[in-house]
């Protein structure tokens, strides 16, 4: 097995029901979806099946992470402190949602040490 099926496979166990319907193509996925998955798999340290979900689906959101691209070219100023807040509050807020859809008890348990090493 690679290690890219390795880390799919944990994401697979870690994740909730939505999540696995997605990835597996049963619904339809949104740019917002796939920005909380990637997000997601970087936070968890699965940078291959990172890779593997960027590769997959960047050329289905291509449109959207081309204007996301210029909008930052645009931006001459850093980001404003409540721009940043909104930012970490999204994340915060999809860690949460992750962790309380895993799917058992030990996988909630496994998730809650990672985010405290955090």
């Amino acid at each position: 097995m690679h290690r890219e099926e390795i880390e799919q496979f944990a994401f697979l166990y870690l994740c909730g029901p939505r999540d696995r319907r997605l990835l597996s193509g049963r619904e339809k996925m949104t740019f917002s979806d796939f920005e909380r998955l990637v997000y997601m798999t970087g936070f968890l340290g699965l940078v291959h099946f990172n890779l593997k979900m960027w590769n997959q689906y960047s050329v289905q959101f291509r449109k959207q992470l081309e204007r996301l691209e210029r909008s930052r070219e645009m931006r001459t100023a850093p980001l404003h402190s409540s721009e940043y807040e909104e930012e970490i509050c999204r994340q915060e807020q999809w860690v949460a949602e992750f962790c309380s859809n895993a799917p058992d008890r030990s996988a909630r348990e496994y998730l809650r040490k990672v985010v405290d090493r955090v």
